[in-house]
């Protein structure tokens, strides 16, 4: 369990990092897609500095990034499977919605897909965890 964890907060930072990077500067193509990688700035402008991109003007992504540090610290820290599990939920929340969009609005990203699998499998494993303690 606790390596299946580390595989998720590994994937999820690593997209997290990615798309922080996107917001930025053009991501090379193969990590959003073919098909959205033909759009605008290779894809980035389209999902990485819309509006949905950011709360409160404060890049996803870079809640993402927080996120993921803040579980590791508290995966290596002991805290309690419920809390991390808790601290989880908003970040699926937002996945919700942001891969409904994806959908909605045709857009295939891999970054996006892996950040919001990854919070999806890193709640249902804290769950897990806190159900057999």
């Amino acid at each position: 369990m606790t390596l299946a964890i580390w595989i998720a907060l590994a994937c999820g930072a690593a997209a997290s990092v990615a798309a922080l990077y996107g917001h930025y500067r053009v991501l090379p193509g193969w990590l959003t897609g073919p098909e959205i990688c033909r759009l605008e700035a290779g894809g980035c402008a389209v999902l990485f500095r819309t509006p949905r991109a950011s709360l409160l003007g404060f890049p996803n992504a870079a809640l993402g990034v927080l996120l993921y540090t803040v579980l590791a610290i508290g995966v290596i820290s002991h805290w309690p499977a419920w809390w991390l599990a808790v601290m989880t939920v908003p970040a699926v929340a937002m996945s919700a919605f942001l891969g409904y969009s994806l959908i909605s609005n045709r857009h295939e990203c891999r970054i996006c897909w892996t950040g919001h699998i990854a919070n999806g499998t890193l709640l249902a494993l804290f769950i897990v965890q806190s159900s057999s303690a």
